[in-house]
This record gives structure tokens, sequence and C-alpha cells, in this order.
């Protein structure tokens, strides 16, 4: 276990380990504020931390094959609305100065659902990179997408459901050009409390800053989650090929992932 921490910085694990207990404490101040008005409140507010063996964001490693600790807050309005920030540990292997170590992200939007039961959220993300330098060579990796996604769950046995969505950004991570991320996804619940899944996504950007021939490649994650009183244990499998592109700095990759996540 030792050897696990050891690899965290301390001043990036200090930082999300301060926003876990920020969470923490608001959340703990609007139940208390709440208590006995909960369900006619039209305002809620949720918390989230995640601890991963490894940080893989559409199929690529974002810390270098390290564990990656994560943090996250939200507020929803009953309208639909609502907005959230959330941070990772990160750790870039470029091959030159790059200090970063913590990526963060901004975001909002609304979700809802249809009268035929079909859930939908659409919005717009900002990832900020605080730590970036400007001199690093490696473009600018400060970004912004808009996003979509549409949900539906099977009343039927084993609950099984399927989503699919899209993200879009004019200027992908790298000062590259056009980035447009698909994805679909399938799960169900066994009798075990079991919920296998699979994912399959697929990425394409234009070249430009950092990989002028652009890029593309197809993800696919085969994994479970399960549920022990207020967390959820997820291993899961996650494998990047290269595309028709030239792959540039998204070479494919392939990991084995087990994190502990929780949420109140």
């Amino acid at each position: 276990m030792k050897e696990i921490w050891h690899k965290f910085k301390t001043p990036k694990l200090f930082t999300l380990v301060g926003l876990f207990l920020l969470t923490l404490t608001l959340g703990k101040n609007t139940f208390a504020d709440d208590h006995g008005e909960e369900s006619s409140s039209p305002h809620t507010w949720s918390a989230n931390m995640l601890m991963a063996s490894e940080y893989v964001f559409r199929g690529i490693t974002q810390s270098n094959e390290d564990p990656a600790i994560q943090v996250g807050i939200d507020y929803a309005h009953d309208s639909g609305f609502y907005i959230g920030t959330w941070a990772s540990s990160v750790e870039f292997n470029t091959g030159n100065a790059d200090g970063t170590q913590i990526e963060t992200n901004l975001y909002g939007g609304f979700a809802g659902s249809f009268a035929n039961g079909v859930d939908w959220d659409i919005g717009g993300l900002y990832y900020y990179y605080p730590e970036e330098g400007d001199d690093d060579g490696a473009g600018e990796q400060d970004y912004v997408e808009v996003y979509g996604s549409l949900g539906y769950a099977f009343d039927a046995p084993m609950e099984p459901s399927i989503s699919a969505g899209f993200a879009y950004s004019p200027d992908y991570y790298g000062e590259d050009g056009d980035g447009i991320w698909l994805h679909g996804t399938f799960g169900f619940t066994t009798k075990l409390g079991i919920s296998p899944y699979v994912m399959v996504g697929y990425m394409d950007v234009d070249g430009d800053e950092t990989t002028p021939n652009g890029y593309d490649y197809v993800v696919y994650s085969v994994g479970g989650s399960y549920d022990i009183g207020m967390f959820t244990l997820d291993l899961n499998w996650t494998e990047a090929e290269s595309g028709t592109g030239n792959a540039g700095s998204s070479e494919a990759t392939e990991a084995v992932i087990f994190s502990v996540s929780s949420s109140w």
C-alpha cells in the first residue's frame, strides 16, 4: 500500500484531499440546512470521490499508468439545469518539461427525460490544467467541449440499459484542430448485484499544433461494477486501437483498471 501512495506527489495529493474535505463539508452543511425539507427543495447538492489504479481517458492513460485520485461536487435544479466541478491527479509522459499534475473540469448543462422514458443530457465542459507550463512545447492543454447523450433503461429482467453520446471540441487538447468523440454503452444487472457493461468509442482529431497529421482510434472497454454500502467497486479492461490516421501522441494502449468510488 505504501508503494502505491508514494506514487502520488505530495502537493497535488494535498490539493485533491482538500477539495474532497470541502465537498464533504458542503454536503454535510446542505443536508443539515435542508433537513426535513429535502423532498420539497428544488436544489440538490452532491459530491463524489474515486480512487483508481490508473486514470484512463478515452482509452489513453492520463496518469502515466500510475494510480489517481479524483473528487467532484455538483449542483442540480429541478428544472434540469446543473453545474459542477471535478478534479483529478494527472501525470503526462510527454518527454519534455511538462509539470502538469492536476486536471480540473468545469461543466454545466441541462438533463431530463422524454415522455417515452429516454433520458437526455446536453451541456458544455472546460478542461483546465492550472499547472500547465506555457513553454513546455506541448501546445495549449486547456480546451472546451460541447456534449450530448441519450439513454434508455428497459423495464425487463436484469434491467438492461443503453446509451450513446458525443463530444465536440473546435480546438482539442494540445492546440490540435476539431476533435469529435462518439461512444455507446450497454449494461445490465445480474441477480448477484454485479453490473457488467460494454463500451465502444471512437476518437477523431484533426491535425494542427501538436499532431500535424491528426489521429483517430477506437476504444473498447469491458467491465463490471458492484455496490457495497455507499461504495462502488469497478473493474474493467480497456484497449485503444489506432485508426486509419496518424496516431501521433495517442498511441494504442491497453489497461486493466480497478477503482473504488463513493457519492453522497
